[in-house]
């Protein structure tokens, strides 16, 4: 066990490899001497050969680094390398011996230089091949495993992934692999079975006393949904190597990544097509604002954000910790990024104009608001204040510094609003549509953009976080009604998109992503519960609680009147909302605003629904204000 994290010195490999070049020289010279008897052999011959092919080859080693690989890991590279510096190590030595012997066929050069390139090609390779069999055997033989694993596929990359974990000295050992082509059933890759499987024969993996599946990358997880549910049905865990970029360390050995399949895996879709020269373009050598950056969207807005080479990216948040965080995060991951950690208020008006003033801004993505449902419904004048007038003088700001894009992330909560979260979203909506349209910033050729979706998986306070706590802690998990359901898309996928938008929108319009299916809340909680290798009525149950004060069964994209519009991006459509005018609705939310300062709680929210008459309270003590009372659901 105790060379598992040993490694030969540079050194000793060049070393090692010299002397079997010397070895493999002096052979070559007694075989040619077999087929040459006519040779008249003297010792200072031998030794002059032996020489320059230990310098000739000393030096192809030296200017190709074949001593700097790990003997253990060699793979079909290192071999690759190896070969082609002896190639150009016996050209140097067949140039040196040809003139040094003077031979003037120059065939007993050929036949030397030939005869040690043999020897020498297989005893390195050979000893490389020994070294990975030896290793391999001890690791996969001799090696603490105790999570015994079949591997889904038979695709080079599973075969690559399988070759790491056998020489890897880790917890996994490789039981087979699986296969849904019936034609390599009973075939063997690396001395270990396939074993053809579909939903009818499953359970023969059980026999193998295995427990547990690895798919080699999230596409394969995402490809075979149903394989995972039928794996979970008989107690077979699966297990998924994630996307390099999603790998907490950087540079950390492949098995290492390996970790159990979460609910957010097999909720996610296949990765978004973007054009990256197109973003790339409109981000390149500008200054980028983000507020609301240490959020879940904002965070990463700025990752994204940081790929494609800003002049300056200015991270700006309230919150102090998360901020210093991602300042943490970014110095790490993206060392050749200017940035700024900025601490500050959207609602302040003198921290916004230091921030413009300064930086200059070329581009805003405005991810500031509070989200939270119920939070807001307790607090509905807070909700104007940063929903509203946060984003009221961000965007003035922008107006008044004539950027070249703002950005406004929506939610679809805005739709047909139920909650006070929804109606102040919408509210924003509107006054960047109307400023949009304002005759003087469509002559300085902004860009205002709003982008409209649903539920991101794993955000602060979104349900998937609130499952696992509770699964942790015993349970129960608590769903607020049986049928209700949401739309869900990753983090980095709607980033993407609000990105991609960005790049294509046009002024005023709102971009609507597609959000592909609902999910029931109450299947998701039951997934989770299966995928947490627990059972449903006997480990942990599910508690039925209501809905929350303006929370609704299920959630919209497009207000009932409206229509969508297609783009050049298949995902990203155009909402068709209805139109407002900019000196109309001013002094609404500026009375509201008002209202909000002051505290007027029930006047501001009926401000609220002047403005927005979809805005229907469900559930809601502000329900009692509505004028159709026919659609209000009163809060008992």
């Amino acid at each position: 066990m105790f060379f598992k994290n040993k490694f030969l010195s540079k050194r000793l490999i060049l070393f090692i490899d010299l002397v079997t070049v010397l070895c493999s020289s002096i052979g070559a010279y007694a075989l040619v001497l077999l087929f040459y008897t006519n040779l008249r052999v003297f010792l200072p011959e031998i030794q002059w050969c032996a020489a320059i092919s230990v310098i000739a080859s000393a030096i192809s080693f030296i200017a190709f680094k074949t001593f700097n690989g790990i003997i253990r890991y060699s793979t079909i590279y290192e071999i690759q390398k190896l070969l082609f510096s002896l190639v150009v190590s016996h050209i140097l030595i067949f140039v040196s011996i040809y003139w040094g012997l003077g031979d003037v066929s120059g065939s007993i050069t050929v036949a030397y230089c030939t005869a040690s390139f043999l020897i020498s090609s297989v005893t390195l390779v050979g000893f490389r091949f020994l070294i990975v069999f030896i290793y391999s055997h001890y690791a996969q033989e001799l090696g603490p495993r105790n999570v015994s694993i079949f591997i889904f596929g038979i695709s080079p990359e599973s075969v690559s992934l399988a070759q790491t974990i056998k020489m890897s000295n880790g917890k996994y050992r490789i039981a087979g692999f699986i296969s849904t082509n019936f034609e390599a059933n009973t075939k063997k890759v690396l001395n270990c079975p396939i074993i053809y499987i579909d939903s009818k024969n499953l359970l023969k993996l059980l026999k193998y006393k295995t427990k547990s599946v690895l798919f080699p990358n999230e596409k394969a997880l995402l490809d075979n949904k149903g394989l995972v549910d039928n794996l979970l049905a008989i107690k077979i865990k699966p297990y998924v190597v994630p996307q390099y970029e999603a790998a907490e360390s950087v540079g950390e050995p492949i098995y290492k990544q390996i970790r159990s399949v979460q609910i957010e895996d097999l909720l996610g879709r296949e990765e978004i097509d973007i054009s990256m020269d197109l973003i790339s373009s409109s981000i390149k050598g500008k200054t980028v604002l983000v507020t609301g950056a240490a959020g879940s969207i904002g965070s990463e807005i700025v990752r994204q954000v940081a790929k494609f080479d800003p002049k300056l990216v200015v991270c700006f948040d309230i919150a102090e910790t998360p901020l210093n965080d991602l300042d943490l995060e970014l110095k790490a991951r993206f060392p050749n990024l200017n940035f700024k950690a900025v601490i500050g208020d959207v609602r302040n008006s003198e921290r916004l104009d230091m921030v413009f003033t300064r930086n200059k801004p070329d581009i805003i993505y405005h991810a500031a608001a509070y989200k939270h449902v119920p939070m807001m419904e307790n607090n509905p004048c807070e909700a104007i204040m940063t929903n509203v007038y946060g984003t009221k003088l961000v965007a003035d700001f922008a107006v008044k510094n004539a950027v070249e894009m703002f950005i406004m992330i929506s939610t679809d909560k805005a739709v047909n609003p139920t909650n006070i979260m929804g109606a102040s979203k919408r509210i924003a909506e509107i006054y960047i549509q109307t400023l949009a349209a304002r005759e003087d910033v469509k002559q300085k050729n902004m860009k205002l953009v709003t982008t409209r979706f649903g539920n991101v998986l794993g955000s602060n306070g979104s349900v998937i976080p609130l499952f696992k706590r509770q699964i942790e802690s015993g349970g129960p998990l608590t769903v607020t009604d049986e049928n209700i359901t949401r739309y869900f898309m990753t983090i980095p996928e709607a980033c993407r998109l609000v990105l991609e938008a960005s790049a294509i929108g046009k002024t005023g319009h709102i971009y609507v992503f597609d959000m592909g299916e609902p999910v029931k809340i109450m299947d998701l909680a039951k997934r989770m519960i299966e995928l947490a290798g627990l059972r449903l009525g006997r480990d942990i149950d599910i508690k039925v609680t209501g809905l929350r004060p303006g929370e609704k069964l299920y959630e919209e994209l497009l207000n009932d009147s409206e229509t969508v519009i297609p783009t050049e991006h298949e995902k990203i459509l155009i909402a068709k909302v209805r139109e407002y005018s900019y000196d109309d609705i001013l002094p609404q939310i500026e009375k509201m605003i008002l209202l909000s300062r002051q505290v007027e709680i029930e006047e501001t929210v009926v401000e609220m629904k002047e403005l927005v008459p979809e805005f229907v309270s469900k559930n809601s003590y502000f329900a009692k204000l509505d004028k159709d009372k026919s659609k209000a659901v009163i809060l008992d």
